[in-house]
């Protein structure tokens, strides 16, 4: 049975991995019924589920690097990201910007508008300069400009995707300086430090008044050594924290006091990709909606009242990072800049009525979900948020006429 990361998605259909191009065709041409592309499965939405076949492509052999023309560099989209900047780095050319998750395939990061932090930087499908598919009919097509902006953010009910353009930037280094900071000052001057810093995102920490922030600028200063990394400790204490409210609520901010003060500050230079992206082994489900940059402040502050008044238990720090506009038909940040906030459940726990009670702060604010994490969002909502909607429907509908990309849940969101 496959699963994807946080278990949260599973599916008894048969998963095939081919690997490269042609094998990729010949898998479509041969295998009949529902086909839904899977990437490294780091989404927590059912964009695999009810298929009849998970197709699963793997890096061709060779070099995951194709081709280095200047800014742009064409590349194997089935490769994870981390290995991608890997290999563009011995070409001396990196990712204009990444998120702090690097294990996702480019193809599955792209397709569902994942995206860093950074007021001036756009997610990851607005890098997509070209892109080869095999359709549903098992043919190679390269997709038109004037398609693009509906393949950029696809959510894979286009063709596979098997080999993909981006720009680049020629590799950089990014000092990163992150502390501790009070919930109220972080949230006052979240825009100064956007407007101040290349990348710079906050965590607020429920229930206890703080939050750290993190910020990354652009350095011509050799990289150093990073520290060591206390990110899975700190979650292990606060999850340690959050049981202490049974003995005295006061116990549970002393304790998270602690570890503020032994986390200490960061300040360090290196590589963008390997400061930017930190593994991450604590599983978790996770929502993320991204709402316009003058209802942020408002939106966070409801979010942290819905923590006091109703989830006394949640421990897991909720995430703000904003992101540049652009023009990708289904991308989240269409038409303008947008501020994410994500909130957490570790796995095991129910996270139905948190986040049920987080959306509806989300969804009062004009918020559009991340396509890779928890919503509950119908077609009728979709059309309400998408202008471009309709474009995406007749390329999809000319792309694949019978829906072999459409498994349930993609067919109820996604179809007329």
């Amino acid at each position: 049975m496959w699963s994807n990361w946080s278990g949260s998605q599973t599916s008894d259909a048969p998963v095939l991995r081919p690997a490269g191009a042609e094998h990729v065709a010949r898998v479509i041409r041969e295998t009949s019924g529902t086909l839904r592309p899977l990437g490294a499965g780091h989404s927590f939405t059912p964009l695999v589920s009810d298929a009849g076949t998970i197709v699963a492509p793997q890096p061709g052999s060779g070099d995951v690097v194709h081709q280095v023309q200047g800014d742009l560099v064409r590349l194997d989209p089935n490769a994870s990201l981390r290995d991608l900047s890997e290999a563009m780095a011995v070409r001396g050319r990196a990712f204009r910007n990444l998120g702090d998750i690097n294990t996702q395939s480019l193809a599955g990061a792209v397709s569902t508008a994942t995206h860093g932090t950074g007021r001036g930087l756009q997610c990851l499908a607005a890098q997509l300069t070209g892109a080869s598919l095999v359709d549903a009919q098992g043919a190679l097509v390269e997709i038109a400009p004037e398609d693009l902006p509906g393949a950029q953010v696809a959510l894979g009910v286009l063709g596979v995707m098997v080999e993909a353009e981006i720009v680049t930037e020629p590799v950089y280094n990014l000092r990163r300086q992150a502390g501790v900071r009070p919930q109220g000052a972080l949230i006052e001057e979240m825009h100064a430090h956007w407007e101040r810093h290349r990348n710079y995102e906050f965590f607020l920490l429920p229930h206890s008044g703080k939050g750290m922030g993190i910020a990354h600028d652009l350095s011509d200063a050799p990289a150093g050594k990073a520290p060591m990394d206390l990110d899975e400790l700190g979650v292990a204490w606060l999850k340690f924290s959050a049981r202490l409210r049974h003995v005295h609520p006061a116990l549970r901010r002393a304790a998270i006091g602690l570890l503020a003060a032994a986390m200490g500050d960061e300040d360090y230079v290196g590589e963008s990709w390997q400061v930017l992206c930190k593994s991450r082994r604590t599983r978790f489900n996770e929502m993320e909606y991204h709402v316009p940059p003058d209802m942020a402040a408002d939106v966070i502050g409801d979010i942290l009242e819905v923590l006091e008044r109703r989830h006394g238990d949640v421990w897991f720090p909720i995430e703000v990072r904003q992101t540049a506009g652009d023009g990708a038909w289904l991308s989240p940040f269409q038409g303008g800049a947008r501020v994410s906030v994500a909130v957490h459940m570790e796995v095991g726990r129910n996270h139905e009525a948190y986040f049920r009670d987080c959306e509806a702060v989300f969804r009062a604010a004009g918020g559009r979900p991340h396509w890779g994490k928890l919503h509950s969002l119908t077609r009728a909502d979709l059309e309400g948020l998408y202008p471009d909607l309709e474009r995406f429907d007749r390329l999809r509908a000319r792309m694949d006429p019978d829906g072999r990309f459409l498994s349930g849940p993609m067919a109820t969101l996604l179809r007329p």
